[in-house]
């Protein structure tokens, strides 16, 4: 593959790449779907900021995502409990969905942005590069922790008519996860392959 050329995910149309500036938003003249976007932000920033996400997941998977009183009684719930309990329960595939779309697929992500960055940071090309740059595009779709806070927002509102239910740290945590997973994405992928010596 050839870095100087950029194929469109919807036609297939290929055209010729050049560095975009910030803010800048390379279209397909074919269909006009979006190829790529200029990013501001250089290896060591991206690095920064997806160690940021790393230290936010292990803080929203750790802590408490929403506190419960009914009655007197207290239960607190992490989202790996809340998961637990719910395979317990006989709910397999539910359980498997959320425990891959809003813990394994994330943590993914942020394992595989980091294998890319922190050699790209020192200055060196990971020998990896296309392998992870494949698996990143993959992964991209099931990372859904945006859904998983709508659906967990949802569900503190219901629950908030038959008993007190209070958003925990753990919440808060996949907020900004979700905004820092989505201010890593907005650059694209070919930012960081163009970025590559």
């Amino acid at each position: 593959m050839q870095q100087d050329l950029v194929i469109c995910e919807q036609c297939d149309a290929v055209h010729r790449w050049r560095p975009l500036q910030p803010r800048e938003v390379a279209q397909c003249s074919r269909c006009g779907a979006v190829l790529a976007r200029g990013h501001r932000l250089g290896a060591h920033a991206l690095l920064a900021l997806t160690v940021a996400a790393l230290l936010v997941l292990l803080i929203a998977n750790l802590t408490p995502v929403v506190d419960m009183r009914l009655r007197g009684v207290h239960n607190s719930a992490t989202l790996p409990g809340a998961i637990h309990d719910t395979w317990l329960q006989g709910e397999r595939l539910v359980a498997s969905a959320a425990a891959f779309t809003a813990i394994v697929a994330p943590g993914l992500l942020i394992t595989l942005r980091l294998l890319v960055l922190v050699p790209l940071a020192r200055g060196r090309a990971p020998g990896h590069l296309a392998w992870c740059m494949r698996v990143l595009h993959e992964m991209s779709r099931w990372s859904m922790v945006e859904v998983m806070m709508v659906a967990a927002a949802v569900c503190i509102v219901r629950i908030a008519s038959m008993a007190q239910a209070v958003p925990g740290p753990g919440m808060f945590a996949f907020g900004a996860l979700a905004l820092l997973l989505a201010a890593l994405e907005s650059g694209g992928l070919k930012h960081l392959w163009m970025q590559a010596p």
